[in-house]
């Protein structure tokens, strides 16, 4: 997920550090071919994008995953 400095996709990565989730970064800074991969795969180019392998859940938009994870992933 996510381009490296962006304040969208730190928002999702301190969550996901919070809730002591296990993921996977995968920077797609400007130039890098990751970005391709995901236009290719989702047929635009957004970050942050998370896949929850856990549900199938796929999705753009901090607020959006943000929401998500904690429903998800947080303890009551």
């Amino acid at each position: 997920m996510s381009i490296l400095g962006s304040p969208f996709c730190k928002i999702v990565r301190e969550v996901l550090v919070e809730l002591e989730l296990p993921h996977i970064f995968r920077s797609c800074a400007r130039g890098s071919p990751k970005r391709q991969i995901l236009f290719e795969k989702t047929g635009h180019f957004q970050a942050p994008y998370i896949e929850d392998p856990n549900t199938g859940v796929q999705m753009f938009e901090s607020a959006e995953i943000v929401e998500y994870l904690k429903a998800t992933y947080a303890s009551s």
